[in-house]
């Protein structure tokens, strides 16, 4: 039964690229040499944000599903559920690829509230419980006995959930790579083209997925079978979980984004044995631990810290106190853009930069916006990048967090802005600088170089 759904899910997959490759009014959509280029270069992003903070949870999420299939484990069935959940993530991209497409919207975002991120959040903690051995998580018995799999569990044997799991992942996790996503979607969004969509983030997804592919294959040969070092395995990975769970909750913004590290850092250093003496017949390996553990529990500490002091960076818990932080400023002043919300109001900042004889800036953010924050808290508050966009620019923002707001949904409508951060920019004489429309993250130094060249 297991070679059999093997077979079909490699159908499937060989099967669903043969429709996208042939199938658009029955011709081939990459005989344009222009859309193939976008395609591979789809496909090549793809390959390299597996590797960004953005989507390498998926790595733990998906070995941990293959930890917990235990002992049991084999080359065919790691690979199984590593593709199961590889086309649950494939069969999302495309389907939000499709519907960008026809629709205009970038859709992932709509998936960046409180609902969606703590659902998601809520299963990546019952996983890391179930790794702990605190209980299995079995689907109930009448789908199981349809599914054929009664005594397979979301911890590594249902390939329906893995693939369920997979299309969550690719519709939370991805999230913050927005800007990527909106780079290839714009050509699709802009032509109205759902199949142009679709192949576009099929061949992104795919890309996403071949190293998590090799990982499955990789863990299911290499990882241990039994014992006592499995179970540290799966503790290793339940800890692992609960990482993304914090990572992804945070982007709420609900708590201190520190204070929950903290909490995890230190619990984690307990059980490493960090307040535990050690015997004098103790070996190497639990010393070892032992400090790794103490490390944890001062980092922890500090993280706290931090927290108390609204500080946000994991790697820097304390306040700033160098020198260097003399070009910055509080966070309570970062944005250096006043807010408009219609169509008037533009049009008076328009009129108010043409006889300034300056450029005129728009910024479109949203307040779930893992990017906009980013921004917030490191390019806006430099003061040479605002000191540039007070001396050439009228900057305004425009926020685009409420999908039912008609006005803001019209402002960004009306520059053909599919997502956020974006940042729009007119001359001196209020014409639109149509080629200089950019979405994502800039440091402060390249921002204020784009601000700097745009303006000479």
């Amino acid at each position: 039964m297991k070679n059999n759904t093997l077979m079909i899910s490699f159908i499937l997959l060989i099967g669903w690229s043969t429709l996208l490759f042939s199938a658009t009014n029955g011709e081939n959509i990459l005989a344009n040499e222009g859309i193939a280029s976008l395609v591979f270069g789809s496909f090549v992003a793809g390959l390299l944000l597996t590797f960004t903070p953005c989507v390498l949870p998926m790595v733990p999420i998906l070995s941990s599903i293959i930890v917990g299939q235990g002992k049991d484990i084999s080359k065919a069935k790691a690979f199984y559920l590593s593709l199961s959940y590889v086309l649950g993530t494939m069969l999302v991209y495309t389907i939000m690829g499709a519907l960008a497409g026809a629709t205009g919207e970038q859709l992932q975002a709509y998936f960046q509230n409180v609902w969606a991120i703590g659902i998601a959040s809520f299963i990546f903690v019952a996983m890391a419980l179930s790794m702990f051995g605190f209980y299995e998580i079995q689907l109930p018995s009448f789908i199981q006995s349809r599914l054929n799999a009664s005594s397979q569990n979301i911890k590594g044997g249902s390939g329906p959930m893995v693939f369920l799991l997979g299309a969550i992942s690719a519709l939370i996790l991805g999230a913050c790579v927005s800007p990527i996503l909106i780079s290839f979607l714009g050509v699709a969004i802009a032509k109205a083209d759902p199949m142009l969509g679709a192949v576009t983030m099929f061949f992104m997804a795919l890309g996403m997925g071949i190293p998590l592919l090799l990982l499955g294959l990789g863990a299911g040969h290499l990882l241990p079978k039994a014992g006592e070092w499995m179970n540290k395995v799966k503790y290793t990975f339940g800890v692992l979980l609960l990482a993304t769970a914090i990572y992804l909750f945070n982007e709420l913004d609900i708590f201190p984004p520190l204070l929950l590290w903290g909490m995890l850092f230190i619990i984690v250093s307990i059980y490493l044995g960090a307040l535990q003496p050690l015997s004098e017949t103790v070996n190497g390996w639990y010393k070892f631990l032992k400090g790794i553990g103490i490390i944890l529990l001062l980092w922890g500490m500090l993280l706290l810290v931090g927290a108390a002091y609204g500080e946000r960076n994991i790697m820097h818990p304390l306040p700033k106190i160098s020198m260097k932080t003399a070009s910055l400023v509080s966070e309570e002043n970062y944005i250096p853009f006043t807010l408009i919300q219609n169509m008037d109001e533009l049009e008076a900042k328009k009129k108010e930069a043409v006889k300034a004889d300056k450029l005129l800036i728009i910024y479109f953010y949203k307040d779930t916006c893992p990017v906009c924050k980013k921004l917030n808290a490191t390019t806006f508050q430099d003061l040479k990048v605002r000191a540039e966009l007070k001396q050439d620019y009228i900057a305004v923002k425009v926020n685009i967090t409420d999908t039912s707001d008609k006005k803001s949904q019209a402002l960004r409508k009306n520059f053909k802005v599919f997502g956020s951060p974006s940042f729009v920019f007119f001359d001196s004489d209020g014409e639109e600088l149509t080629e200089e429309l950019f979405y994502g993250y800039q440091d402060p130094e390249d921002f204020y170089d784009t601000l700097d060249l745009i303006a000479s």
